[in-house]
C-alpha cells in the first residue's frame, strides 16, 4: 500500500495528465530525497532544462542593481483626451 505522501504523487500526476499534454513534477522528501516524474521522458527533460534555464535569468535579473525612480506626480490633465 502507497505511503500518503507516494499517493499524492500519483493524483498530481493523474491530474495533470488530465489537463496537460505534457508535464514534470518534482518533490522532495522528508528526508532530503528528490523525486521527479514526467508522463514523456524527452518532453520532460527539455521542460527541466527550460525552468533551469528561466530560473537562472530570473536570478541574474534580481542581481542586477537598478535604480527605480518612481514619478508619483500626475499630469495636470489626467485623464483627459487628447481629441478633447
Amino acid at each position: 500500500m502507497p505511503s500518503p505522501e507516494e499517493q499524492a504523487v500519483e493524483e498530481v500526476k493523474a491530474k495533470l495528465g488530465e489537463h496537460f499534454q505534457n508535464y514534470a513534477i518534482v518533490v522532495q522528501w522528508d528526508d532530503g530525497d528528490v523525486q521527479y516524474e514526467f508522463n514523456n521522458a524527452l518532453v520532460g527533460k527539455a521542460l527541466f532544462r527550460e525552468t533551469l534555464s528561466l530560473m537562472k535569468r530570473e536570478e541574474e535579473l534580481e542581481d542586477e542593481d537598478v535604480e527605480v525612480i518612481w514619478d508619483d506626480e500626475e499630469p495636470d490633465d489626467f485623464g483627459a483626451s487628447e481629441y478633447e
